[in-house]
């Protein structure tokens, strides 16, 4: 049977979930950054910003002379994780077969959905738009086709055609024939460039060339791509939600500082931040590792075995604490820090080697923390 999968992409998702908590910049030329001085960069913007010439990672100082005229704010993370659940909530309403690929994207198979809601497929997206927009109050742009690479590549488009763009299988060589390689998702940079050599720059001409020069020249992976642009669905819907190998959280600093004290009380908002997340996906991590970024971008990173698997903010931020004090050269002006706890495993009785400690560290004081910021927002309680 011949797959129907859409790709629902929320438009410039930090800029509006910025606009839905404060409608009042609706409609407002509006950036999201890193941070706002002069080492921030754009990582959201709005079609008025855009229309203004603001690039994506352009810094701030070298925009800041558009103040006057653009809304310039901080990235707030919790903001746009709690927006995201929202808006895959609704996406879920229409199908059972949802996989959220990131914050602001999801691919939804929609086969034989028309039958259920007695709907053409184009009525059924329309539906998803409609509903998002209602009850989250996010735009989004949706593409349909009969596999994910055709499904990304039609939500690009229809960030250009009033928000939905359909690619039907009759119409594909006619649609995606003059589009880049580079331009199609999974196609990255060195693949790229090895095609161009042999002169192969859009997708018409890749279609173009036999199964097996490019199962010779690119492997199972060009063989697949070739399969999806066809409109085959190789890479299928997966509604399973993986849990993540390690949690990372990491801040560039508003301004780059030597100061050990201040690297210190940095820590603390990483460890609960990432500490929360394995707490909340039932979690434990073996290690934990700290990282500094230098002025000059050099990287120092130490990471540390946990005696016992353990979830506890109490114990992570102790270690992290140490893991500071050993990499720490006093003179180094430093640009951020970041906490990563790897090696993680799932449930209450963790997979332990033969010379692991039976024992699990199950806080419950950082659980009682955690549904007391649920309830209450963040910060409602810091450890002493």
């Amino acid at each position: 049977m011949m797959k129907i999968i859409a790709l629902v992409d929320c438009d410039s998702f930090f800029v509006s979930c910025e606009q839905k908590a404060r409608p009042e910049f609706k409609n407002r030329p509006v950036c999201v950054l890193t941070s706002v001085n002069n080492k921030g960069v754009v990582v959201s913007r709005s079609k008025e910003a855009k229309a203004l010439g603001i690039k994506m990672g352009a810094p701030y100082f070298q925009i800041k002379e558009l103040s006057d005229k653009v809304v310039f704010l901080p990235a707030r993370h919790d903001l746009y994780d709690k927006v995201s659940a929202q808006v895959m909530d609704v996406v879920k309403l229409f199908s059972p077969d949802v996989e959220v690929v990131s914050v602001d994207e999801a691919f939804i198979d929609l086969t034989g959905m028309n039958k259920f809601y007695n709907k053409s497929y184009t009525e059924i997206i329309k539906d998803i738009r409609s509903k998002v927009l209602e009850e989250v109050d996010i735009p989004v742009s949706i593409g349909l086709s009969t596999s994910k690479t055709l499904a990304k590549l039609a939500s690009d488009m229809a960030k250009k055609t009033g928000g939905i763009f359909v690619i039907r299988p009759e119409k594909i060589t006619e649609i995606v024939s003059d589009i880049p390689l580079n331009e199609v998702s999974g196609v990255g940079k060195a693949t790229a460039e090895t095609l161009l050599y042999h002169d192969i720059k859009t997708i018409g001409d890749f279609l173009k060339q036999d199964l097996v020069w490019i199962k010779k020249e690119m492997g199972l992976v060009g063989e697949r791509l070739k399969f999806e642009l066809m409109g085959q669905a190789i890479n299928l819907v997966n509604p399973k939600e993986e849990k993540p190998q390690s949690i990372q959280d990491t801040k560039t600093f508003d301004d780059f500082s030597s100061d050990i004290d201040f690297l210190h009380s940095r820590i603390g908002k990483h460890v609960h931040n990432t500490s929360q997340k394995l707490r909340m996906l039932d979690g434990f991590c073996h290690s934990l590792s700290l990282t500094l970024r230098t002025k000059t971008f050099q990287i120092y990173e130490k990471e540390i075995r946990l005696d016992m698997p353990t979830n506890s903010e109490r114990t992570l931020l102790k270690q992290a604490h140490d893991l500071l004090d050993i990499l720490y050269r006093k003179g180094v002006l430093y640009r951020s820090l970041g906490v990563t706890l790897k090696n993680l495993q799932y449930g209450q009785t963790p997979q332990l080697s033969l010379f692991d400690s039976p024992k699990v560290e199950d806080d419950k004081i950082s659980h009682l923390i955690d549904e007391l910021e649920t309830k209450f927002g963040k910060n409602i309680v810091k450890l002493g």
